[in-house]
């Protein structure tokens, strides 16, 4: 199975709610999300489609930028790059599930731990569309 995007998600300002998207431009995060034109790690987080499925969760609802099916996000390691649409980003860190979760569904910080998701940081800005091909391309050395 081809990984695709399956939806994409920003938040306008830290504690808002998910606002889904059809397509977004991704260059140092992505256009309109309050981690955009951070220089930290933890500008894109990507959760596979598998973990929301597995816990009955909805797309968006823990604060996810990225769902991709067809890859198991967690199997990256850091330095990975991948093509996402047009953009190419470098994994950076896994996302440890907070507090946050519980407040979804009471249980759910333990659920997630090693599915919670990877972050990434934007390399070439570019579109990332949902249905758009997510491809490794390399390690960043």
């Amino acid at each position: 199975m081809e990984a695709t995007v399956r939806a994409i998600f920003i938040k306008p300002k830290k504690g808002a709610r998910a606002v889904p998207l059809q397509s977004v431009q991704a260059a140092g995060g992505l256009q309109g999300d309050y981690h955009t034109g951070s220089v930290r790690r933890r500008q894109v987080l990507l959760i596979s489609g598998t973990a929301l499925d597995e816990f009955d969760l909805d797309p968006g609802s823990i604060s996810e930028n990225m769902v991709i099916d067809g890859l198991d996000v967690m199997q990256l390691s850091e330095g990975q790059q991948l093509r996402i649409g047009d953009a190419l980003v470098e994994v950076t860190i896994p996302c440890e599930p907070c507090t946050k979760m519980d407040r979804v569904r009471y249980g759910l910080q333990d659920q997630l731990q090693s599915c919670r998701g990877m972050f990434v940081r934007v390399l070439e800005p570019g579109t990332v569309r949902t249905g758009d091909s997510v491809e490794t391309v390399g390690v960043c050395r």
